[in-house]
């Protein structure tokens, strides 16, 4: 597969040049979060114009020509799973990327069962892929040929995608549909923070955990931290949650007892045994007090909210059966949560037209031209 890759100020001027009349592009990008501590983009790819462009971000400290080229609002952007690469580009370079269109909710609102990439470039052009490859660590270098070839297999055939997508979509009346969601898509932010202590509230159960035992996981998590910041290497690839949870609740003082929590001599652990060891002390001698809980303030339905949801659970699942769609390509089972939270339990302030639904603003354009009056002949019951 004819490809250019791009790890110069230069061949970035030469490459994006191909694409100066490109009225469609398609992008995407590669990760490390599976191999490195704190995640970056590592590779970018766009295709148009007949032209492939795999650029190296590690290798180029001006990327600047190809955020020009992302913004331009006469340029669409096809991507695939858009919410991932949107957000990433944007936290490591500061891109804004529109207008976007995504070819994984396009496919799931024409009704395809099978919407990954690969299935796609399989039911459209016969191509099948070789997954071995999503799980690279594409912040190595140098990278092979066979990894070089499959990154450009993710943009090459974008722009074909979506002139399909875009036929079907027109056919099923669901463009302004997908357009609309792309808008809000492009609008993702990164929402990350650093690690703080108090995030082994994360690991699921420790919170109903005895006290003590939350600060010996504490004191563990913060440990886990430290040893995946210094080796660059993910948490979890430094000590699993489970581990985690076994060595807080068995809480081992001694070698002797750590080596029978972990019989495997080439365990993880083993290695680190006094730096564990050291680390569980400490949590059993922390006073500090723990976070407290956020209360989840529960909303219960009122006799008539719970009709009301269940009557458009109801219609949205029947809809949905008829457009040959999932039922969330209708509503999503949280967006008829939170219209029925908003509707009042007292039916003289229930939305009775569309532009009493067009004011309740988690509900999108589309779906109050597309559904407006079923929602409203629902609403009345």
């Amino acid at each position: 597969m004819n490809y250019i890759y791009i790890d110069t100020p230069k061949s970035l001027e030469e490459g994006l040049s191909n694409l100066v009349h490109a009225q469609i592009i398609g992008v995407d990008t590669e990760g490390d979060s599976l191999h490195s501590y704190k995640e970056k983009v590592s590779l970018i790819q766009v295709s148009g114009n007949g032209q492939d462009l795999i650029i190296d971000p590690l290798a180029l400290t001006d990327l600047s020509p190809l955020s020009d080229i992302l913004s331009r609002p006469d340029v669409l952007k096809v991507l695939h799973g858009t919410d991932y690469d949107v957000v990433a580009l944007k936290r490591d370079f500061r891109f804004q990327i529109f207008p976007i269109f995504d070819t994984c909710l396009a496919a799931r609102a024409c009704g395809v069962q099978k919407f990954s990439l690969a299935d796609l470039l399989q039911k459209f052009f016969g191509l099948t892929i070789d997954k071995r490859y999503q799980k690279a660590d594409w912040s190595a270098r140098p990278l092979s040929q066979k990894l070089l070839e499959y990154a450009a297999l993710d943009t090459h055939y974008l722009p074909q995608l979506y002139q399909l997508l875009k036929t079907e979509l027109e056919a099923k009346g669901r463009l302004k549909m997908v357009e609309e969601e792309c808008r809000l898509l492009g609008q993702r932010e990164w929402t990350g923070k650093p690690f703080e202590p108090n995030d082994y509230l994360r690991i699921k159960g420790t919170a109903k955990l005895p006290d003590q035992t939350q600060r010996v996981v504490r004191a563990l998590t913060v440990a886990r931290d430290q040893i995946a910041q210094k080796l660059n290497r993910p948490v979890f690839k430094v000590l699993s949650n489970q581990d985690l949870i076994l060595m807080a609740t068995k809480q081992p003082r001694a070698e002797h007892e750590l080596a029978n929590l972990f019989p495997r001599a080439s365990h993880s652990v083993r290695r680190r045994s006094a730096f564990w060891l050291s680390a569980i002390r400490q949590g059993l001698q922390d006073e500090l007090p723990l976070p407290s809980l956020p209360k989840h303030r529960s909303h219960p339905y009122s006799q008539a909210q719970q009709a009301l949801f269940q009557r458009l659970r109801e219609w949205r699942d029947e809809q949905a059966k008829t457009e040959g769609v999932e039922p969330a390509m209708v509503f999503s089972s949280q967006d008829l949560q939170q219209l029925v939270q908003a509707c009042s339990a007292d039916r003289r302030v229930w939305p009775k037209t569309l532009e009493d639904l067009a004011r309740f603003t988690l509900l999108k354009q589309w779906q109050v031209k597309r559904y407006g009056e079923a929602l409203i002949k629902n609403i009345k019951g």
